[in-house]
């Protein structure tokens, strides 16, 4: 009794299911018969124009020039008055060492150069004339003894021959005369010496003397300005790395100098969008800090990237000048190094198609487009879907690739989504009065 129950209840059940089916179909079959009424839409035309690449990149702000300002010479700090953050002009003092010694020796090395000047002096100059004369007066001294001298043995002689005189007389006379003659001839040599002057070898040599001990006092003095640290480019102290009474050799840091009168930004640039950047054309650079915008010049595109580190971005330089605000007595420059710069590159404009962005249409298969087909007057027009690959952007606008958009003259911007099929029947929807 139980089984027969069932039976009939699922015999019912069958039964009512094929007919709600039978139903649902009818339905669509007839909505088919009769056709959907076409898709309102709203289009707009396809603009051709030159559109600009534009590349934006993250920079750091860094300084044009910095400078680590070492010690030239070993030596005790004796002043140093130099705070960090402080502007210093091109060749103010940063710090000095003591000079005692240094200016010990340089005392030294010029009274030996004014000794030498001096000798150099009298023997450019030649003898004096009281020289001269007093050289000549022992010449003809020496000439009148020469000659009384060989009269005396000349005498000598004649009374020797004449046995007026013994051999150790004229031998007394022979020496006397001999002595007299040499003497004549040394008074003489000597006169000539005199009225002539010195040698122009003797010159020379006390010339080359002068000459080394003046290039040894340059030489000390120049060692003395090496005990003098100065600011070798206008810029601020970022670091210092002495103080008064420290010893410093030769090479130590006294102070690190940055130049901020002109900045550079760094921003890495995948290789991709390279040819964007081109040497001494202009970037744009916004500062988020200062919510400033300014104008930059590429001058420089490093031709390394960081490969090793897996990195293909290139490392471009964008320098301008910095901005200051007058705080106290002291210029504050308003771009510090270290600063985050959004910097945007344009590159040389290329001709393109452009679509509003809102008539793409997105799906699962890629990107769409419908291009409009205006139909005949008064009557409905056709939209026909065309795949697409996007390029630039310029606003609202988006550049587009597809197979056959050259000849395309509009677009559907309006209603796109509400379309399905490859080519399907739209309207226009009537603007608003």
């Amino acid at each position: 009794m139980n089984n027969r129950h069932s039976t009939r209840s699922l015999t019912l059940l069958s039964t009512l299911a094929v007919a709600i089916v039978g139903c649902g179909d009818s339905e669509e079959a007839s909505q088919q018969q009769q056709g959907r009424p076409p898709a309102l839409v709203r289009i707009t035309e396809i603009q051709r124009r030159e559109v600009s690449p534009k590349v934006t990149g993250i920079g750091t702000v860094v300084p044009l020039r910095t400078s680590v300002v070492a010690s030239a010479a070993d030596g005790v700090v004796k002043s140093y008055g130099i705070q960090i953050g402080q502007f210093v002009a091109e060749g103010e003092i940063l710090s000095e060492l003591r000079m005692v010694s240094t200016d010990i020796g340089i005392r030294e090395a010029k009274a030996v150069l004014a000794e030498r000047s001096q000798e150099l002096a009298e023997l450019e100059n030649g003898s004096r004339v009281e020289e001269v004369e007093a050289a000549r007066a022992k010449m003809l001294a020496a000439k009148a003894l020469d000659e009384r001298m060989t009269a005396r043995h000349t005498r000598a002689i004649a009374l020797f021959r004449n046995n007026a005189t013994n051999r150790d007389e004229l031998d007394e006379a022979k020496e006397a005369a001999e002595g007299a003659r040499q003497a004549h001839l040394a008074a003489t040599a000597n006169y000539r010496l005199v009225s002539t002057g010195p040698r122009k070898e003797v010159v020379e040599q006390a010339r080359a003397r002068h000459e080394a001990q003046a290039v040894k006092v340059e030489f000390l003095e120049a060692e003395k300005k090496k005990r003098t640290t100065k600011a070798p480019f206008d810029g601020y102290v970022i670091m210092e790395h002495t103080y008064i009474g420290q010893f410093l050799k030769r090479g130590d840091p006294v102070v690190t100098l940055a130049r901020l009168d002109q900045i550079n930004v760094a921003v890495s640039v995948d290789q991709r969008d390279l040819r964007n950047v081109q040497l001494g054309k202009t970037a744009s650079v916004h500062f988020p800090e200062n919510k400033t915008t300014v104008t930059g010049t590429i001058v420089s595109v490093v031709p390394r990237s960081d490969w090793q580190s897996g990195s293909r971005g290139f490392p471009v330089l964008v320098r301008m000048k910095n901005q200051f605000k007058k705080v106290g007595e002291q210029n504050v420059p308003l771009l510090k190094e270290g600063m985050m710069a959004e910097v945007t590159f344009t590159g040389e404009p290329e001709p393109a198609l452009l679509v509003p962005k809102d008539s793409i249409v997105r799906t699962s298969r890629g990107r769409f487009l419908y291009v409009y087909q205006p139909g005949e007057e008064g009557g409905n027009g056709l939209a026909r879907q065309v795949q697409i690959e996007t390029g630039l952007s310029e606003g609202a606008w988006i550049q587009v690739f597809g197979e056959g958009l050259d000849q395309a003259a509009q677009v559907v911007n309006e209603g796109a989504e509400r379309l399905s099929r490859p080519v399907q029947e739209v309207q226009l929807a009537k603007e608003a009065s």
